[in-house]
């Protein structure tokens, strides 16, 4: 299922794990079992690294907005695939 950064401008308040229940390939628009974490949870401590420290700002000053706050409250989705690793996981942005 996909990965939900729940932000609050730069600061990660929470991720959230949305699995389908009962299986299948999507967790929108059905029933979903979630699983929270709080920041620095080891579980996506390498995503969430990546986002803020690295993805943020470069999507900020390809967006031409660097000096601009980041909204109030807003969310980046992580869809996850294969990596190139068997057994690995990668995620990409979703929305």
């Amino acid at each position: 299922g996909e990965v939900r950064m729940l932000m609050v401008g730069p600061n990660l308040q929470m991720s959230v794990h949305k699995k389908p229940d009962g299986g299948g390939l999507s967790a929108v628009g059905g029933n979903s079992i979630y699983t929270f974490y709080k920041p620095g949870d080891p579980t996506y401590l390498d995503l969430e690294e990546k986002f803020i420290g690295r993805d943020i700002p470069l999507l900020m000053k390809a967006l031409g907005i660097e000096n601009d706050p980041l909204p109030l409250l807003w969310t980046g989705d992580f869809i996850p695939v294969d990596g190139p690793e068997p057994g690995t996981t990668e995620y990409v942005v979703g929305e």
